[in-house]
């Protein structure tokens, strides 16, 4: 399978004003790129009119598969996104948390749920417990998000600000999965300002203020 993603000309306004100045880029299967910018330039926007999320004002922003465009009920199954702002909910646990992507996206996760939170660093008695989310501490919130991101082995990963909360066991767990997944073909796309964040890339988009 071959992956590619073409941004062109893309604008984002809101109350009129441009959040970031006229965007344009591409990526293709095994890519690792970063969107960098000073707090404030889009970075978080950018990446969810990548994600299909939010509509660009002006622009595309297109999505290929086997150079086939891809609609926006298949995007859904291919994304895997994590971002700070994502919301968890504080009295479900974390095995709960990964079911619950699993059904948004039609996967059976139950089976390997356990392994998901594993897999990113969180300890198998905690995961197998009923120990709910709101006694998470924020790094262990985000090994869930992360592993809640794997599931349906997405072959396209959104990352903001990924390595925030983690602490340095977490971050090389994370690294390794980014590289992992580029050397599988799937297309990662980071928005930081973390300078081991820019260096895993293999390319940055930079991005302006308008």
């Amino acid at each position: 399978m071959s992956l590619r993603l073409e941004v062109s000309n893309v604008l984002k306004r809101f109350t009129r004003k441009p959040v970031f100045a006229s965007t344009s880029f591409t990526a293709a299967s095994g890519d690792i790129i970063a969107i960098v910018g000073s707090n404030g330039s889009g970075k978080s926007t950018l990446l969810k009119i990548i994600a299909g999320v939010v509509s660009p004002s002006s622009g595309t922003c297109t999505w290929y598969k086997d150079e086939k465009e891809v609609d926006e009920e298949a995007m859904a199954s291919m994304v895997g996104f994590v971002a700070p702002y994502l919301e968890l909910y504080n009295d479900l646990t974390a095995v709960e948390h990964v079911n619950f992507i699993g059904e948004l996206k039609g996967v059976e996760a139950s089976k390997n749920a356990v392994a998901h939170l594993e897999h990113f660093g969180l300890d198998k008695t905690i995961a197998e417990s009923s120990r709910l989310i709101g006694h998470y501490s924020s790094g262990m919130k985000q090994r869930v998000t992360l592993a809640m991101a794997s599931v349906g082995d997405p072959s396209i990963l959104l990352f903001d600000e990924p390595s925030s909360t983690l602490d340095e066991e977490g971050i090389q767990i994370l690294f390794d999965h980014i590289r992992t997944a580029s050397s599988q073909g799937k297309v990662v796309i980071i928005a930081t300002n973390d300078s081991r964040e820019r260096e895993l890339a293999h390319r940055s988009v930079q991005l302006q203020l308008y």
